[in-house]
């Protein structure tokens, strides 16, 4: 399993959810490895953030994704999702940039937590604002959770929406289910089939269908 494939499986634990990204195929030995295992987050005491460090990380997350008509990112456990991953999953040059970035910010605000909400949020729109030309923009840039060398607001913005995806409150109480069920582009055919119709969103809810058949 490479570290690809391991952070995905870590994501999946820390989250402890049932719903999966489309763009994640997991391979068998990651079903298997996580077929095995409980959720990260009820085995393993959260040490890397100090109390302050902490409380910075849930406002700014809140503010991210704030409590409307459906839960927020405290709701859903994104900063303990957070700090699991800065502390146990990032490689050393990210979890360095993180803090860096972290510790960054409350000098700039001098004091985050004293300022109010506006405050707070004015901040980090400046900092998206000034990371504008990173990479991790770019379009069909897709697995930016990994880019090493991504500024810290994006690192943070990837692991917020990404801890909320994950949570069994996002994914019970914002998202909705598909009713056309994901797209599997392996599905064998078998033995008496000679192909698939074109059709083919049409797999995931019905038998395939031959193009002989189509016609």
């Amino acid at each position: 399993m490479n570290r690809r494939e391991f952070l995905q499986c870590a994501a999946l634990l820390t989250a402890g959810s049932g719903v999966v990204p489309d763009t994640w195929a997991l391979t068998l030995e990651q079903q298997t490895y996580l077929g095995a295992r409980g959720s990260y987050l009820d085995r393993v005491t959260l040490t890397l953030f100090s109390g302050e460090q902490r409380a910075m990380v849930a406002a700014m997350s809140e503010l991210t994704i704030p409590r409307t008509d459906t839960p927020g990112a405290i709701d859903a456990g994104v900063p303990q999702f957070i700090e699991a991953m800065v502390s146990a999953w990032f490689n050393d040059e990210e979890r360095a940039n993180f803090m860096k970035g972290l510790a960054e910010l409350d000098r700039r605000a001098n004091g985050y937590l004293r300022q109010d909400a506006d405050q707070q949020l004015a901040l980090l729109e400046a900092l998206e604002d000034e990371a504008s030309d990173a990479e991790w923009f770019r379009m069909g840039n897709t697995m930016r959770i990994w880019d090493s060398n991504a500024p810290f607001i994006c690192q943070f913005k990837e692991l917020t929406i990404l801890g909320f995806m994950l949570s069994e409150t996002g994914a019970r109480q914002f998202l909705t289910p598909n009713p056309m069920g994901a797209f599997d582009g392996s599905v064998s055919l078998q033995p008496e089939q000679r192909t698939y119709s074109t059709q083919t969103p049409m797999r995931s809810v019905s038998p395939p269908i031959s193009a002989a058949e189509d016609l």
